[in-house]
């Protein structure tokens, strides 16, 4: 209200008077005090905050300027006067604009946009039965084809004696001067040129229900624009509960959330279930889903028992909008019912489409030719690439999916994506096809965007029952994205069938089946299985060296792995020597600056940091990493892993803020990138955990501590190395803060398991049972502590 003030005091060359109109008896007073003969229309009045009725004051004096500055609805209307030439134009001209269109005369257009089901129609029903009065007529349009409109106009010109086509009723409709209301329900053809139906004029009113997203365009103004989304939880609750005739208790309510958000909040889909529950006796809240998932179409096409015009189903409401898609888009959609719907990069397409390679290879026992045949028929409809945003456009139009531009991936409703899937005849084939695309689509390459994209695939890839999969080449892709993304036991089982499968067909020493074992070795090694690992990976480089010979590329590979899994055992001597062999013959063959070099010296650095050879690991570690961030970026899985090599060697070093610094920079990163419960991210944590234990910052660490042990014993077997890790360190945490009797538990439990998958002799366990000493020591039980501190003495006496 100051503003509107200082406007007119800034803007206006003519004097005002401004009258306080808080009451009649205020506003008398002052038209009293101040409305004289000389006052003219060169005065502007200005009344404040008015709470009386101030039109007699207003008419009383027609040729002075009047403003009524008020927060009151009531007080809305007023007279008109024009501002001074002298006012700000561009502002005037604004407020003018906006004066006259809210007072131009004009026809109201609502779009009411949403799936089938939703409840469109129902809600103009409803809005026409409460407000039948308010409009002169109503006419209803049934707009699915030109068809029933052309017949729906036919039928009002006959009634109202005119023409009956459609130019006749339209002209009809404009010449009639009232507050006429034209609904026109299921405008969901997009061949209809809708507007050449609605009179053109600037009176009456026109609803349109429709599932074509492009419709909005039509409405008069953005307020006339109504998306009918599903339902919210809470709202679905209610629905089913009110069909299923079932009380509002919690445990019902807990129930129906878990049937609502199963049926993705659909409103049709949550009416339809409620009805069913409600209408058979053995069916129930609690076991409804389970009916559900075993006789999904039956379901699906189950009638409400209403005395509702409105009588289709679920699935007949999508069938309506799935035979409006084309060929190609009919496609799409019956391909992504066999994915998970909740995430669908478009990128999967796009990828698959410009595959090169083999779907399947000699070592399969079966070829699933028919599903293969599928794939390319799909992907043959999509030359260009544009053409796949072609096929999603019609299906945006339709409300089938949704779209996240910044992701450029789809995601389809829970009750669609099922409705979609009883399209398809052959079901297996399709499950067969949508993996085959997925293969297709798998990157095994090593650059960033290959493991970015990788990661993307892990939902996908998860809902796949891994016993089913058609093909070798898919289950190693497979494979690849579990392993990455720290799946251990899932990669484990389908890189254990790849192997048998090459075996079967070929020899040991055939290339395919030396991968296969090297790439399962390295998940034996990640899991903990360090002997099998070891036993495995020997084998391979014997063989790849009488096959391929000492400097072939893969040799070296298998060489330095190896070097991994014995330095990981404790065996540091011989790890530093084969590491250093596989160094000089890598510098050799592959160069200074090669990915498999560096590789091989961070490695080798990391066995010196070990040994205690702390300058020289730090030299190589700075080398390797300023090496990887020229060659491969600051952001590369490589270069964090060198980040945190550099880290943990700065915390041996006592260096504990750089040690700090970098860990958090690689937690953040693989946080992000990776998430957090991935390994890697996990192994970064526990890092700045450690690094916050020796800076004194106990809580801090005890906090990191225990969130890294409860996400390892999710994603980890039972006695996994990693696992025993973090009980260690946060035993170590307890015993520093005083909490004996924890720190004594975690570490007996520490050292059982150390003996068991370990031996007794193992360095690790030996510090396990040197922890448990100092413990039992601080608790007074002091011969416990010397029998556990004479065992660990006792290798090195012998």
């Amino acid at each position: 209200m100051e503003v509107l003030k200082d406007f007119v005091r800034q803007n206006l060359k003519y004097s005002s008077i401004f009258f306080d109109a808080s009451s009649s008896q205020a506003l008398d007073k002052s038209v009293e005090e101040n409305i004289t003969q000389s006052t003219s229309g060169d005065t502007l009045l200005v009344l404040q905050n008015p709470s009386a009725p101030v039109e007699e004051y207003i008419h009383r004096l027609p040729y002075i300027p009047v403003l009524v500055i008020t927060t009151q609805p009531s007080m809305e209307s007023s007279t008109a006067f024009q501002l001074p030439d002298c006012a700000d134009q561009q502002q005037v001209k604004k407020l003018l604009c906006s004066i006259e269109e809210a007072f131009d005369p004009r026809q109201h257009v609502v779009t009411l946009i949403g799936n089938g089901g939703t409840g469109k129609t129902q809600a103009v029903l409803q809005f026409v039965s409460k407000n039948f009065s308010r409009f002169s007529n109503v006419w209803f349009f049934d707009a699915s084809s030109q068809d029933t409109l052309a017949a729906n106009f036919k039928e009002l010109g006959q009634a109202v004696g005119i023409g009956e086509d459609v130019k006749d009723v339209r002209d009809f409709l404009a010449r009639m001067h009232e507050n006429w209301l034209c609904i026109f329900d299921n405008a969901d053809d997009k061949t209809i040129f809708l507007k050449e139906y609605i009179p053109n004029c600037n009176h009456g009113n026109v609803i349109v229900t429709t599932r074509l997203s492009e419709t909005l365009k039509m409405a008069s103004s953005p307020g006339c624009q109504i998306d009918l989304m599903d339902l919210t939880r809470e709202t679905a609750v209610e629905l089913l509960l009110s069909h299923a005739h079932e009380q509002r208790t919690l445990e019902n309510q807990n129930l129906a959330s878990k049937i609502v958000e199963a049926l993705g909040c659909h409103a049709l889909a949550v009416s339809t279930a409620g009805a069913y529950i409600g209408a058979t006796q053995t069916c129930a809240l609690g076991n409804y889903l389970a009916h559900f998932n075993k006789e999904k179409k039956r379901f699906l096409n189950y009638r409400m028992r209403s005395l509702d015009i409105y009588q289709s189903t679920v699935f007949s409401t999508f069938q309506l909008s799935f035979e409006k898609l084309s060929p190609s888009a009919q496609y799409l959609m019956q391909i992504c019912a066999y994915l998970h719907p909740t995430y669908i990069p478009i990128e999967i397409f796009t990828r698959a489409a410009t595959f090169t390679g083999s779907d399947t290879s000699s070592v399969d026992l079966s070829l699933p030719t028919e599903s293969i045949h599928i794939l390319e028929r799909f992907l043959s409809q999509f030359v260009e690439e544009e053409s796949w945003y072609d096929s999603v456009d019609e299906l945006l139009e339709l409300s089938l999916v949704s779209y996240d531009h910044v992701k450029k991936s789809l995601a389809i409703p829970p009750v669609i994506h099922t409705c979609a899937q009883e399209t398809t005849v052959d079901w297996e084939y399709m499950k067969q096809t949508a993996s085959l695309l997925l293969g297709r689509a798998t990157p095994l390459g090593g650059s960033m965007e290959d493991y970015i994209f990788r990661r993307e695939l892990l939902v996908q890839a998860s809902s796949f029952q891994i016993d089913d999969l058609p093909t070798v080449h898919v289950q190693i892709c497979f494979a690849r994205i579990f392993w990455q993304c720290g799946f251990w036991v899932k990669a484990e089982k389908l890189q254990e069938e790849v192997l048998v499968q090459n075996k079967r067909v070929h020899e040991d020493h055939h290339p395919d089946t030396l991968t296969s074992m090297g790439n399962l070795a390295i998940i034996y090694h990640e899991q903990g299985k360090l002997d099998v690992a070891q036993q495995l990976q020997e084998e391979v480089i014997a063989k790849r060296k009488e096959v391929l010979g000492e400097h072939h590329t893969d040799t070296l590979t298998s060489m330095n792995n190896l070097a991994i899994t014995y330095q990981v055992q404790g065996k540091l001597d011989a790890a530093q020597q084969l590491q250093g062999q596989v160094i000089a013959k890598c510098r050799e063959v592959l160069g200074e600056h090669h990915p498999a070099t560096l590789t091989s010296m961070g490695n080798i650095a990391i066995i010196y940091r070990a040994q205690g050879k702390l300058d020289a690991a730090q030299q190589l570690h700075k080398q390797v990493l300023a090496q990887r961030k020229e060659v491969l970026g600051e952001y590369h899985p490589d270069t964090l892993i060198s980040m945190g090599d550099l880290a943990n060697t700065y915390y041996v070093q006592g260096k504990l803020d750089a040690a700090q610094y970098l860990h958090e920079q690689v937690f953040a990163q693989r946080k992000e990138v990776l998430g957090g419960h991935h390994p890697d991210a996990l192994t970064s944590m526990n890092h700045l955990a450690m690094t916050y234990h020796e800076q004194g910052k106990l809580d801090e660490a005890q906090q990191l501590h225990e969130q890294v042990l409860a996400q390892r014993k999710e994603v980890l077997r039972k006695h996994h190395p990693a696992i025993l890790n973090s009980m260690s360190n946060l035993a170590y945490i307890y015993q520093e803060q005083g909490k004996l009797d924890a720190a004594q538990y975690l570490q007996e439990k520490v050292l059982a398991q150390c003996k068991e998958v370990l031996g007794e002799h193992h360095p690790d366990t030996l510090i396990s049972m040197g922890n448990l000493a100092m413990t039992y020591q601080l608790q007074g039980k002091l011969d416990a502590a010397q029998q556990l501190q004479e065992q660990v003495f006792a290798p090195y006496k012998e």
